[in-house]
């Protein structure tokens, strides 16, 4: 009986053909690629890194004379020379020189992450019974297996944007100490912003009832444009966290005040007024689509903000908990567009598995999602019996390509 989902094949075939041998060299793609092309589905909220990274389109080779080791990204940033004005001089004198403008390289290691499904000969026999006691509709093995390669490379999904909130918030580090789950494998890469970069929140901390965040935000962005000599109107974002901006920015009297400003002169229906004899009180609740209405305002102070919205989810052997990526109490400010680009890198498993050294007893198929991403479905000897297995696998790191103009501040420490 054929399965139902969109391919010819019955239950027993569609198990085999997820398993035969199909390489991705654009000659034999394989029904396994084919299959991921046409059909795998992925949840957008484990997407938060798409927000602000790009994948680049170059793979970073690995050294095969040293597989453990693992292969380093650079990426170039244009460093902008200040421009003074002209000296005065004397007829037929050499002129004073211009600094220089070129390019600055960070670097950093490109890590390996991994996430897998694993069955056994058994359980495969009883998925086939299972599946021939089912109707045509029912009998779909192809869209459970999808499923279950979506969730495997979700997992990758939430790797990174944990990864990317750090990136963002740590200028440009990043870590799993306190994410490993069951590998016990570390990553780490550490800070490559200017040190100049990282500023502390102004003179009160934002938390104080009575510091005016508004204006405090608002001379953090032009003393940095003016140090860098950056012209004013250059597009700016301001990334926080959506805690920070309903516990802390929705409850500042003096970001109140300024978009009931903003109501008054661009929505004057919206305002929520109470006449009280000779007095008038604008709304002392906003919500935070207003907030960031303000932002992207004529008459803000500020540049426009982006609420950051992230957590993911780490399991051990024992306990599963919620993370988030991002560093409390900090806010960045930033050039407007993509933050960086995501590097990637072949894997040795995969050059491994191409080079035809693979033993014959062992049967697999390889496909990429994403661009960066490898499917992997192995059939391997289990004693007398078979296991399967489908692993995802990637080497890839978040890496910011605005360093020089990427600002973490610490709103929990005054000047």
């Amino acid at each position: 009986m054929a399965n139902a989902y969109k391919y010819q094949w019955t239950p027993d075939e569609a198990i085999e053909k997820l398993y035969q041998k199909g390489f991705m060299d654009g000659t034999n793609v394989g029904f396994l690629q084919t299959l991921i092309d046409n059909s795998i589905e992925i949840d957008s909220n484990s997407f938060f890194w798409q927000e602000h990274f790009t994948v680049e389109g170059n793979e970073y080779d690995i050294d095969l004379s040293d597989l453990k080791k693992n292969p380093a990204w650079t990426v170039n940033q244009k460093t902008i020379r200040n421009v003074p004005m002209a000296d005065a001089m004397s007829p037929l004198s050499e002129t004073a020189q211009l600094d220089n403008e070129g390019w600055e390289a960070k670097t950093g290691s490109i890590y390996q992450y991994g996430k897998g499904l694993f069955e056994t000969s058994m359980s495969k026999l009883e998925l086939q019974a299972r599946l021939q006691e089912l109707n045509v509709t029912d009998q779909n093995l192809v869209t459970g297996f999808v499923r279950g390669v979506a969730d495997l490379v979700k997992s990758h999904n939430y790797r990174l944007s944990h990864m990317a909130a750090q990136v963002l918030s740590f200028g440009g580090a990043y870590t799993n100490a306190n994410t490993m789950g069951f590998s016990g494998v570390k990553t780490i890469q550490n800070a490559y912003i200017p040190t100049a970069n990282f500023k502390t929140a102004g003179v009160k901390v934002w938390t104080d009832a009575t510091c005016d965040i508004p204006s405090q935000m608002q001379k953090i962005e032009y003393d940095f444009k003016v140090a860098n000599n950056i012209a004013e109107d250059t597009p700016f974002v301001w990334n926080i966290p959506y805690d920070m901006v309903v516990n802390v920015l929705l409850k500042n009297s003096f970001f109140v005040a300024e978009v009931n400003r903003f109501i008054r002169l661009y929505a004057p229906d919206k305002v929520v007024i109470i006449n009280n004899g000779n007095s008038t009180l604008d709304t002392n609740v906003i919500t935070w689509e207003q907030l960031v209405a303000y932002s992207r305002s004529s008459v803000s102070k500020i540049s426009p903000i982006m609420v950051v919205k992230e957590s993911q989810t780490v399991q051990n052997i024992t306990t599963t908990t919620t993370v988030k990526g991002w560093k409390p109490g900090i806010a960045v400010l930033r050039p407007l567009g993509n933050a960086g680009v995501i590097v990637h890198a072949k894997t040795a498993d995969v050059q491994l598995m191409q080079s035809g050294e693979v033993n014959p007893a062992i049967q697999f198929s390889l496909a990429k999602v994403q661009n960066f991403l490898y499917v992997i479905n192995k059939v391997t000897p289990n004693g007398m019996l078979k296991s399967y297995h489908t692993d995802v696998i990637g080497r890839y790191a978040p890496v910011l390509n605005e360093s020089t103009y990427h600002v973490v501040v610490d709103t929990t420490t005054a000047d």
